[in-house]
C-alpha cells in the first residue's frame, strides 16, 4: 500500500491520500479486517500533519470502507456485509459483489502502453519498512546521540569503558602471535557455537566466580554458546523465545536496548519498579497469578541504568517463583565484574544451578570489563536453549569474529583479564567519587546520586522541577551530553523517568568529569531560575526510586 503525495496538485493533500488508500481497499490491499497504519505514523511517513491523515480516514469512513474502532485503530470495513450496505458507494458498478471503480486517466494510459515516466520516481521507502523500526526511535537519547557526536562535546552519556585503560600492547601481542601461528585457521569460520577454548574458559571464569560468591557448581562447555556482544545474545533469545503477543516482565527502569529487542520481538512489557535493593520481587509476586509473563528480564547486579544490586533474599524469592510459575529468567549480567565495594554475592544462574534447577539463562559480555570493540559475549544455559539459539544464530551470521575470539581467549588464559579488571576496579571507584564530588559542589541541591558499589554509571534525580526534556538542550548548548532518564522507562507515559538522567563515569577523564559537572550545573541553574514555583511543588514527589 504505497501513497505517493503530489504537492504541485490542485487536489488538497488529504484527497490524494484518501483516493490512494480508496484504491488499493478495492483491490484488496489492505483487505477487510486489516489495521490501517496509525494516524501519527502515517503522517510521519508521508511528511504530513496528523490532522492531514485523520481528515483522510474520515473520507474513507463516509465511503463506508473503514471504521476507527476504540483499542484497535482504524479497520477496512469493505466487502462485510455492514460495510457495503451502508456504503456510500452503493450506487458504483459491480461484479460478484465488488465494487468497480471509475478507471483513471493513468490507468487507461498504462493499459494503451502510452504512459510515459512519472515524474515521482522516487521510493517511497518510508513507507516499506516495518513498524519494527517505530521501536527503536526514542526522540530524547536520540538528540543525546546526536548531540554526542559533536567534537566539543563532553560525554557522560556513552555507557563505555575508559579509552586510556585499554591494554593495547597486550592486544598488539596477541594479534601478532595469533596471526604467526594460525593465521590461515583465523581467517575461516569457526564454529556457531564458538571457539571450543574460549567456550572452556568462559565455562571455568563462571566457575570461579561463583566459588567466590560461595557458591559451588560445574559448567559444561557445552552449556556456552559465543555471541557478537550481549546485544546479539538477547536478540537471539527474543527470537528464539518470544512469540508476538507474549508478556515479558522487566525491571523499570532497565536497559533500554533489552526493551527495544523484546519489543520489535512483538512481546508486551510488564514493568517492575525497582528500588535499592533492586527488582521488587513482591510486586511480581502479586502480579504473576494474574499476568504470567512469558519471560522475566533482570539485570541483579550493578543494573543499568541505576546501578542497584538485587538483594539475596530477593534473588532467592525470584528463583522460587520462576520455578514454581515455569518461568525462565534472564539474567544480564554485564558489570558484574566490576565490583569496587561491598560482598558480592553469586549470580541467579550460579545460585539456580546450585540447587539443580536450569530456569536462568545467562547472559555476558567482555564490552564493559575489557573493551567493546571486539564485539564477544556470551549466553549460558540448559543445553535445549543452547541448542536453539545457534540455530537462531546460524540464520544471522553463522558464527562471531575468529580472531577476536582467540584474543578474548588469551586474555582469560594468561591472566591478563584480571590484571586489567585490578587495574580499571582501583581507578573507577576514584572517577565515580570525584564525579560525586564535583556535583556536590556545583550543582549543590539541585541534584540528588546514588553511590553505587560497581558498575559504570551514577543515576541521579533533578530537583526543583526541571524536567530533563528541557534539560537536554541547555546541555547541549554547554557542550555536554548525559542520557535521559525517560529512555530507560518502558512506561514513560507514566511521567516515570522525566527528571531523573543516567551519567558515565568511566569514559571521562578526571578533566572531563570536572568540567562536564561544570557545564551541565551551569545549565542546571540557568533552567532553575526560570522554574514555575508550582512546578517545583509538583515535581517534589519521587517518581523513581534514587537507590
Amino acid at each position: 500500500m504505497h501513497v505517493v503525495i503530489d504537492r504541485d496538485n490542485p487536489t488538497p493533500i488529504y484527497l490524494q491520500i484518501a483516493q490512494q488508500l480508496r484504491q488499493s481497499i478495492l483491490d484488496g490491499e489492505p483487505p477487510t479486517g486489516a489495521k490501517l497504519p496509525p494516524e501519527r505514523r502515517l503522517a510521519n511517513l508521508l511528511g504530513v500533519n496528523r490532522t492531514t491523515v485523520v481528515n483522510a480516514y474520515r473520507e474513507l469512513a463516509a465511503d463506508g470502507l473503514v471504521s476507527g474502532q476504540v483499542g484497535r485503530g482504524t479497520i477496512v470495513i469493505y466487502g462485510t456485509r455492514d460495510g457495503d450496505s451502508n456504503s456510500s458507494l452503493d450506487g458504483w458498478p459491480r461484479v460478484d459483489g465488488h465494487v468497480l471503480s471509475k478507471p483513471t486517466q493513468a490507468d487507461i494510459e498504462r493499459d494503451n502502453g502510452t504512459a510515459g515516466r512519472s515524474r515521482h520516481s522516487a521510493m517511497p521507502w518510508a513507507q516499506l519498512f516495518t513498524s519494527v523500526t517505530d521501536v527503536m526511535d526514542d526522540p530524547l537519547l536520540r538528540d543525546a546521540m546526536t548531540v554526542s557526536a559533536r567534537p566539543d562535546v563532553i560525554r557522560l552519556a556513552t555507557g563505555t569503558p575508559s579509552p586510556e585503560l585499554y591494554p593495547i600492547d597486550a592486544i598488539r601481542s596477541i594479534f601478532d602471535e595469533a596471526l604467526d601461528n594460525a593465521g590461515s585457521t583465523l581467517l575461516q569460520h569457526t564454529p556457531t557455537e564458538g571457539y571450543p577454548p574460549l567456550r572452556g574458559q568462559l565455562a571455568a571464569w563462571m566457575e570461579r566466580n561463583a566459588s567466590a560468591a560461595g557458591a559451588s557448581v560445574q559448567i559444561d562447555p557445552s552449556q556456552v554458546v559465543v555471541v557478537a556482544g550481549s546485544q546479539q545474545g538477547l536478540y537471539l533469545l527474543a527470537r528464539t523465545l518470544i512469540e508476538p503477543g507474549d508478556l515479558v516482565a522487566v525491571e523499570s527502569p532497565t536497559y533500554l536496548g533489552a526493551a527495544q529487542v523484546f519489543r520489535a520481538a512483538g512481546a508486551r512489557l510488564l514493568p517492575i519498579p525497582i528500588d535499592h535493593d533492586g527488582m521488587q520481587v513482591d510486586l511480581l509476586q502479586d502480579l504473576l497469578p494474574r499476568r504470567r509473563p512469558k519471560l522475566i528480564y533482570t539485570l541483579p547486579t550493578f543494573q543499568n541504568p541505576s546501578g542497584a544490586v538485587m538483594a539475596m533474599g530477593r534473588r532467592l524469592r525470584l528463583l522460587d517463583l520462576a520455578a514454581r510459575y515455569q518461568i525462565p529468567v534472564i539474567e544480564d549480567d554485564p558489570y558484574g565484574a566490576l565490583r569496587y565495594d561491598g560482598r558480592t554475592l553469586p549470580t541467579l544462574a550460579a545460585i539456580d544451578r546450585a540447587e539443580g534447577r536450569g530456569n536462568v539463562i545467562y547472559l555476558s559480555t567482555v564490552s564493559k570489563m575489557l573493551f567493546p570493540g571486539f564485539r564477544i559475549g556470551w549466553i549460558s544455559a540448559v543445553k535445549p536453549v543452547i541448542e536453539q539459539v545457534t540455530l537462531m544464530k546460524q540464520l544471522v551470521d553463522l558464527d562471531t569474529n575468529a580472531l577476536a575470539q582467540r584474543a578474548v581467549c588469551a586474555f582469560f588464559e594468561r591472566g591478563l583479564l584480571d590484571e586489567h579488571l585490578a587495574n580499571v576496579n582501583r581507578i573507577y571507584p576514584q572517577r565515580r567519587d570525584r564525579m560525586l564530588d564535583a556535583l556536590e559542589r556545583h550543582a549543590g541541591s539541585l541534584v540528588m546520586a546514588n553511590r553505587p558499589d560497581g558498575g559504570i554509571y551514577l543515576w541521579c534525580r533533578i530537583n526543583d522541577g526541571i524536567r530533563v526534556r528541557d534539560l537536554l538542550p541547555e546541555a547541549a548548548r554547554e557542550g555536554v551530553v548525559f542520557a535521559p532518564g525517560e529512555s530507560f522507562h518502558v512506561d514513560a507515559a507514566s511521567g516515570r523517568g522525566r527528571f531523573d538522567i543516567r551519567l558515565n563515569f568511566t569514559l571521562p577523564n578526571d578533566t572531563e568529569i570536572e568540567e562536564g559537572v561544570r557545564r551541565l550545573s551551569v545549565a542546571l541553574r540557568r533552567l532553575a531560575d526560570h522554574v514555575d514555583p508550582a512546578s517545583q511543588h509538583a515535581s517534589s514527589r519521587p517518581l523513581t526510586p534514587i537507590v
